[in-house]
């Protein structure tokens, strides 16, 4: 998914290269390449978020906690996952049962172009969905981590 959000981003930038030729050499400025980037821009962030989290990229402040012993390190780790955990399924099915209403209802966002909300609200579905894979992924790695050290 992170490959897929590069290629994205890769494509948003031609696009903006795109709408700046159009507009100051040819003088007929696109109307649909702004509204199309901040699709891409939304989606980049969905299917970038659990790579960046397997990867260990997401903020965090860890000051005080490298100040505390390992096993409460792995216990606060624990807790964080499990919070990560709990969190992304709310989203996820929420996220879900919303795209599931939209698709029914057939809910379209209007812009320059015509969209059916459940294609975004889907892709939020997917990435929190993936995002509960690495925090179980996580949590497991430091239910284990604990484990070896009792």
């Amino acid at each position: 998914m992170a490959f897929l959000a590069g290629v994205m981003l890769v494509g948003a930038v031609l696009i903006v290269c795109f709408e700046i030729w159009m507009r100051y050499l040819v003088r007929k400025p696109q109307v649909w390449t702004v509204e199309v980037c901040e699709y891409i821009l939304f989606a980049i962030a969905f299917l970038g978020a659990p790579w960046l989290l397997k990867k260990g990229g997401h903020v965090s402040i860890d000051i005080i906690v490298a100040q505390m012993a390992p096993k409460t390190q792995i216990y606060l780790g624990l807790f964080s996952k499990a919070m990560g955990i709990l969190i992304s399924v709310i989203i996820c099915g929420f996220s879900m049962a919303t795209s599931w209403d939209a698709y029914i209802s057939g809910v379209v966002v209007i812009k320059t172009l015509s969209i059916p909300k459940y294609y975004f609200l889907m892709l939020i579905a997917l990435g929190y969905f993936l995002l509960l894979i690495e925090f179980g992924r996580q949590f497991f790695g430091h239910f284990k981590e604990l484990r070896e050290k009792n």
